[in-house]
Formats: C-alpha cells, structure tokens, sequence
C-alpha cells in the first residue's frame, strides 16, 4: 500500500529527526511513539497525523539515512561507465570508507537491532547497482561472468558487500587480496592478472617504484634532479594527480595529470608491460577526472596531441 502523502519539512521532519535519534540509541523495541512525541515535542495524535505507526516513520527514517548513500552509488557507477576499469574497485572502496566512518560515529550507541536493520537495507541497496557493474565490466573486458548476471549481482553483494559490512573488519582487510580474487573468478576474469586490470592513486610509497620506471623508461626527466623530481611528485601525490599500477612490488606504468592545466603530463609503461593496456586504462582513469566535453591535452612521448573528453571511456588513437 502506498504510504499517505503528507507535507515535506516542519513538524514532520522534526519527528523523524526524533526518531532516528531513538531508534539508533534504544533500537526498534525500546522506541516508543510516545518517546519520539516526547524527543519531537508534541502529542502523540500529531505523530498519527503524518505516520501509520511506528514501523512507518521507520521505514521513513531508513529513507532519510540512506538518500546520500543511494546518490553516491548512482554516481560512481554513471561515473563507472566512463572509467570500467575502476567501478568495482570505486563502489567497494566507497563502501569500506563509509562503513568505517559509521562505526566510528554509530557503533558505541547503536542498538543491534537497528544495525542488523542498516546492513539488510544496505544489501538491498547496493544489489541492482552492483548488477550495473557486472554488466559494465562484463562489456568492457569481453568476458562472461562464472554465474548468471544478477546471480553474481547478488554473490558479490552478500559475499564482499557483507563481509566489508562484517563486525569485525580487521578480517576483511587482512583478507581482501582474496576477497578480489574472488571477485575476478565471479566475473569470469583470471585471478593471476588482478593487478594489471586496476590502475590507483599514487601513494608516496610508490615515489621509489616510480623513480625506477623513470629512469628505465625517461631518464632524461629526472636526470640531475632526482630530489626537485620526487619533491614535485609528491606534491602532485597529495593532490591526487598521480596514478599507478602496482605489480610485485614494482610501478610497471605511471601517469600525472593537472587538473589546472587539463593536461596529461607524464604517461610511461616499462617494455616489459607495454602490451599489457595499462597505459589504455590509465588514460580512460585520468580522463574520468575531467567532465566530459572537457579539452585535454595529452603528452606522450614527445608528441602533445589535444582531444575532447568524451561521455564515455577516454581512448588513445
């Protein structure tokens, strides 16, 4: 049954206010609607006015705490589409931020009741968004999943949604290696190439990798500068400019950009990878960054050529 259409904002909003704060600190039993009235400041007939009961103004409490979240998801897979390479990696990263941040300020007073409540809702969230995912990367890498689409939708969604959602995420960050590696074998991918398919945001810990692709590969970039190099690295790290490819301990490819200048600055592959696509997904991530329609130039060996971001995945040509 549709709910009662009732009037945005005022009272109404100052309810459900009351309400999540009750609901998240009693649980669902120890909320009364006679509390919420109390919380809210008013008599319990107005509750009626605007709710059905108190499994309704529940239901509206739910909405109010998951629309960020439910927008945040749309965005990274419409962003996704541009970027293939990254969407799961950026949808499971989004999630592992989120949810450290909503133990940090929830999990002390949280009643279990309501966090059980919060991670079913979660799952039922994030489940069509991740069948988008599989779709998009089924599209891009040419493969088919292991299970059928929404199949793998809903594994991926109850095997590394709940276990980043687990009580204990310790365990799910010392196993998260496998955790991807599971991922790949649901999508169909081979698990010993996981590495090569996700380009990161450089770290200053990539700043001695990076210097030894620049040297096997540019070395005239770095030659009697290795110190104002790696400074301006850095630099260009903090700012989140910078992007890799990590393998055995190595930088195998490497990219800078500036958002300023809308420009590709750096791009380099050592030979060994240089058939591998990296430089392709490194490419198609750097120029997610950018609107679409924006014009980028893009400088690579030695040649500078200018191209239009389109509102897809940016290519090399």
């Amino acid at each position: 049954m549709p709910r009662k259409q009732v009037v945005e904002g005022g009272k109404r909003d100052e309810i459900i206010t009351a309400a999540l704060e009750l609901f998240f600190t009693k649980g669902y039993d120890g909320t009364s609607v006679r509390g919420i009235m109390n919380r809210a400041g008013g008599e319990v007939g107005l509750f009626y006015y605007y709710f059905k009961n108190k499994d309704d103004v529940f239901d509206y409490v739910l909405d109010r705490f998951f629309a960020h979240y439910d927008a945040d998801f749309a965005s990274i897979v419409a962003r996704g589409r541009r970027n293939p390479c990254r969407v799961m990696q950026d949808f499971f990263e989004y999630m592992e931020r989120e949810t450290a941040k909503f133990r940090e300020q929830y999990a002390d007073n949280m009643h279990r009741t309501v966090r059980w409540a919060i991670r079913e809702h979660t799952l039922t969230l994030i489940e069509p968004y991740l069948e988008q995912i599989v779709e998009i990367q089924s599209s891009y890498y040419g493969v088919a999943p292991a299970l059928e689409r929404s199949v793998a939708a809903q594994y991926l969604t109850h095997g590394v949604g709940s276990y980043i959602l687990h009580e204990d995420p310790e365990h799910y960050l010392l196993h998260r290696t496998e955790v991807k590696r599971g991922t790949s074998l649901i999508m169909g991918m081979p698990a010993e190439d996981q590495e090569l398919r996700t380009p990161y945001p450089a770290s200053q810990e990539d700043i001695p990798g990076w210097m030894a692709l620049l040297r096997q590969v540019r070395p005239e970039y770095a030659a009697g500068n290795e110190a104002d190099y790696e400074a301006g690295l850095a630099r260009r790290i903090t700012r989140g400019e910078a992007w890799v490819f990590r393998f055995e301990g190595q930088i195998p490819a490497a990219l800078l950009y500036s958002r300023e200048r809308c420009e590709i600055d750096f791009l380099a592959a050592a030979p060994d990878f240089r058939d591998r696509g990296l430089v392709e997904k490194l490419v198609e991530t750097a120029g997610a960054q950018f609107p679409a329609g924006t014009v980028i130039s893009i400088v690579a060996a030695e040649e500078r050529k200018t191209v239009t971001v389109p509102d897809g995945p940016l290519r090399l040509r």
